[in-house]
């Protein structure tokens, strides 16, 4: 029988003496989940419920732990909670951060201390410098090829239009992102080389750190379409900094003939925004599918089936830019939440939801 009991750590003393001192039963697995966002909306809390919905319909004998910073430039938040599960000790710690390299000596700790590990959200390939965890299974997205993905798709809108020069606000995520440099830097590749096909120019006008905020891209924007009331597109490099670009530009009466706008990973009220046309389009990943990768690595583990467990799984990028394409690649399970019926037209949603009955 399955036995699922969930609590949230924050980054205090008190707290790791709450979690040490929760009663474990002989076969229970305590799993950690520790990511900068656990919004049901967001990509990590879409990974989470994918993980626990499986863990769940398996069977599988666990408690949880969940913890998550203040925001993704929380780092001394980051730190300090994954300082406590170091000291925990769960048999699992599933881990994803804003800036691998700024949590890896951490995530070293909690491997160190006997905890298996398995890394969310980060390709090692990628990275230009080499790991010093060993986890059970990185379950990966490939974030250069997200941006490629989006660049090369809005690049031809361009071309198609004849946008020329394209002018272009960027923006970034946290300054020591990872995860940002490769979607932004793989975007701006993909433009580049498609206009060049094309033979238009490429102008970067602006660029700002965001933060992955929705907020913060908000009032950023402001400035921004004020100083370049020409600009042709503003790339976010998160769900939440397209959304706040979004909101801006709805505020100031410029979300529809201003700028177009780019996303980057598809959560539930992004894709509801590309479904309305008010975000041109985003490369999306299956959050609830690494969510089940996840989970399958942890049973697989803890029946004894380790060689069984892939080192390396990398989620499928499929370009939204319309309601046809976010019904078409995306889980109706997923799909199937408040964070994306609620934002989308009545109508649409219940001639959608006719063709999974």
């Amino acid at each position: 029988m399955t036995t699922t009991r969930r609590s949230l750590l924050a980054a205090s003393a008190l707290a790791i003496g709450l979690a040490i001192g929760a009663p474990a039963q002989a076969d229970e697995k305590h799993v950690a989940f520790v990511s900068f966002t656990q919004d049901i909306t967001d990509m990590y809390g879409q990974i989470l419920r994918g993980m626990e919905r499986r863990l769940e319909a398996e069977g599988f004998d666990y408690r949880i732990t969940t913890a998550a910073p203040q925001g993704a430039d929380d780092f001394a938040g980051m730190d300090r909670i994954l300082a406590d599960i170091a000291t925990i000790r769960p048999d699992y710690a599933v881990v994803g951060g804003a800036s691998f390299e700024l949590i890896m000596d951490r995530v070293k700790e909690i491997q160190d201390a006997g905890s298996t590990v398995i890394v969310i959200d980060v390709l090692p390939e990628s990275l230009d410098y080499e790991p010093v965890v060993d986890p059970l299974t990185w379950v990966a997205v490939d974030h250069h090829r997200m941006g490629i993905v989006g660049g090369t798709w809005i690049g031809e809108r361009f071309c198609e239009e004849g946008t020329n020069p394209i002018k272009i606000a960027l923006f970034n995520g946290t300054a020591a992102s990872e995860i940002s440099q490769l979607r932004m830097g793989g975007a701006m590749e993909a433009i580049r080389e498609v206009a060049e096909g094309c033979g238009a120019e490429v102008e970067v006008v602006n660029e700002v750190f965001a933060d992955f905020s929705r907020e913060r891209s908000y009032n950023l924007v402001q400035t921004v379409i004020t100083a370049h009331p020409d600009l042709d597109l503003i790339i976010g490099a998160n769900s939440n900094t397209a959304l706040g670009i979004m909101d801006g530009l709805d505020a100031s009466g410029r979300l529809e003939g201003g700028p177009k706008i780019l996303g980057m990973g598809g959560q539930l009220d992004e894709m509801a925004a590309i479904g309305r046309g008010d975000i041109a389009a985003a490369g999306f990943r299956d959050a609830q599918r690494m969510g089940f990768v996840t989970a399958d690595s942890i049973i697989a583990h803890a029946d004894g089936r380790e060689g069984e467990v892939e080192k390396v799984t990398i989620a499928e990028l499929p370009i939204l830019y319309d309601c046809d394409t976010v019904f078409e690649n995306v889980p109706f399970a997923m799909l199937d939440n408040d964070g994306f019926r609620n934002l989308i037209d009545q109508a649409t949603w219940d001639e959608y939801r006719a063709t999974q009955e």
